[in-house]
């Protein structure tokens, strides 16, 4: 499908070159290269493009690229369209640490450190500053990311995107746009315990919940298969070698789409088996109930006592027998069992307010590109009519983030602003409006079979998908220079 991703043998390592400005010029664009220290952990390489060529005030365009920065092999090129403005790329580290010859930790979260430590150094030598006591807005900044890069790029934004006016006078750099295709916003979702993977059990139109349900309906999706040979399998088998431990896919600035809501699941002891609390009692009351009698003899082994496995028994029960415990023992011991029930039942999916309310972040304008789904399954009876779309892909979560995006500009940004007396959104239908016009989503036609790999180029965009981008990246800039010209008018 694309080039980069099937070149999965390779060991990605860090940057070790000394310490370097290195000049390019040419009659299209000029680089320099910058090493930006990371505290102790090393250095970093920031490429910057046209930089003399343009103003201080225009919009500068930070790229973050789709795999990290390997040791030995050329800096990554910036994407032709984006060579009429002034680019940073930002060549972050990270590696598998696969074997045992290699020393040097960069795993997670050594890319998100790597990033923050170049875009400071962006914000503190690019970004505007006040002059003579006269207060310095900030520097508009669009950020394009592709694969991991659109990862990493987006949290970056969702970070960095501050109120242009709410914090006048200090200058430096803000995010105003985000670009990013094919990327992986939901990490956990590649877990077997996430809830994509689970029967949704409707109850019939007529008559009362049932008061239990069948195995069928309870019961789980055989794993999805994805095809290894894609980008989007490429990346779900590098999971484990890209993070130390599955507690590191729950960190928003690796899932963004937990900036808007929390994991419904508990985190597993490894990437691809379920968790030991997968079994969920339906009843947790009833489960203590049946953990204490088994463990005190009085249910006999050949009776199981409910579906879920009973929990490890405890020494005051091993000493002990129901006839020689008092009522407050009793009592005591089912608590505790209950307590660790109730434990077991993996946490509520809940909506989070992002960007806090009392800050000054704004969620960017967004532009989420993904490819066609082309591992879709056909139906059991072998026939090809109909289509069942996969569990988890680029579409799938594409869709997802921008649907928490929208509800959190619809139901809170728009919100607040219709409650401080701006008219434009003081009815539902506007905020929605605004909301899609904030947050868009684009599929992009899957490669046709037979034809030529490179077309996509190292970033995976081609020429006509190139020209779709590089449109809206001029208009967002329209619309946010014609917004700021309003604002300070209003002002």
């Amino acid at each position: 499908m694309l080039g980069w991703p099937l070149g999965g043998a390779r060991r990605w390592r860090p940057v070790l070159s000394c310490r370097l400005l290195c000049r390019f010029y040419s009659t299209n664009h000029s680089v320099e290269h910058v090493r930006v220290p990371c505290a102790s952990n090393g250095e970093i390489t920031v490429s910057l493009y046209n930089i003399a060529k343009h103003a201080s005030t225009k919009p500068l365009v930070i790229v973050v690229p789709p795999n990290p920065h390997i040791e030995g092999q050329s800096d990554v090129s910036l994407p032709p369209w984006l060579r009429e403005y002034p680019a940073a790329i930002i060549n972050y580290r990270w590696n598998y640490m696969n074997d045992e010859l290699d020393h040097t930790p960069l795993r997670w979260p050594t890319p998100v450190h790597d990033l923050t430590f170049g875009y400071s150094w962006l914000s503190a030598n690019l970004g505007l500053r006040a002059e003579k006591n006269n207060p310095a807005p900030f520097r508009p900044a669009y950020v394009y990311g592709s694969y991991l890069g659109a990862t990493l790029g987006s949290s970056l934004a969702f970070t960095e995107a501050h109120h242009p006016f709410l914090h006048r006078g200090e200058g430096g750099m803000t995010i105003r746009g985000l670009m990013a295709h094919n990327g992986i916003y939901n990490w956990p979702m590649f877990l077997p315990d996430h809830p994509v993977h689970k029967y949704k059990f409707k109850p019939p139109k007529q008559g009362q919940f049932p008061l239990f349900t069948t195995e069928a309906q309870t019961g789980r999706y055989d794993p999805e298969k994805i095809d290894k040979e894609t980008a989007f399998g490429f990346l779900h088998s590098q999971m484990p070698f890209l993070f130390p431990s599955p507690s590191n896919l729950f960190d928003p600035f690796a899932s963004p789409s937990l900036f808007f809501h929390n994991a419904p699941l508990h985190v597993p002891e490894d990437f691809f088996n379920p968790s030991r609390f997968n079994n969920l009692p339906s009843n947790s009351f009833s489960a203590a109930i049946d953990n204490f009698l088994a463990e005190t003899g009085i249910l006999a082994p050949e009776d199981p006592p409910s579906e879920s496995p009973p929990a490890p028994p405890t020494p005051s029960l091993q000493s002990s027998s129901l006839q020689t415990l008092t009522p407050q023992q009793i009592d005591a011991i089912l608590a505790q069992k209950t307590a660790e029930a109730m434990a077991s039942k993996p946490p509520r999916k809940g909506y989070l307010i992002f960007p806090p309310r009392r800050s000054t972040l704004r969620l960017p304008e967004t532009l989420l590109l993904f490819d066609s789904d082309d591992n879709s399954t056909t139906a059991d009876d072998g026939s090809d009519k109909k289509k069942i779309p996969p569990r988890n892909s680029f579409k799938v979560q594409a869709m997802e983030l921008a649907g928490l995006m929208r509800r959190n500009v619809s139901m809170f940004e728009c919100q607040t602003l219709a409650k401080e007396g701006d008219e434009e959104f003081a009815v539902q239908g506007a905020r929605d409006r605004e909301a899609a016009r904030r947050v868009k989503t684009t599929e992009l036609c899957s490669q046709v079979e037979g034809q030529n790999d490179d077309d996509g180029g190292e970033w995976g965009l081609r020429r006509n998908e190139e020209a779709f981008v590089t449109k809206w990246l001029g208009e967002a800039i329209r619309e946010d220079e014609d917004w700021m010209e309003d604002a300070r008018a209003r002002s």
